[in-house]
């Protein structure tokens, strides 16, 4: 199981040392525009922007952060 879920991980774009550190939403999304952009995304150790922006429209949503850090829905 523990395997499993450090390929899920690595393969949505983030590291397992990288989840137990990843900082919430709001604070990676830091213009507030409810999106993370490249720029913003390159200030989060271990994140691939590429593989993170699963619908490739350029921009990481909530629910794309959310699926690779396991933070709560709020």
């Amino acid at each position: 199981m523990r395997n499993s879920l450090a390929v899920c991980l690595a393969a949505l774009g983030l590291s397992t040392a990288a989840l137990a550190q990843a900082p919430a939403f709001e604070d990676v999304d830091t213009n507030g525009d409810g999106s993370i952009d490249r720029a913003e995304a390159a200030a989060v150790e271990g994140l691939d922007f590429d593989r993170a922006d699963a619908n490739q429209d350029g921009v990481i949503d909530r629910a794309e952060y959310q699926s690779l850090s396991g933070e709560e829905q709020q």
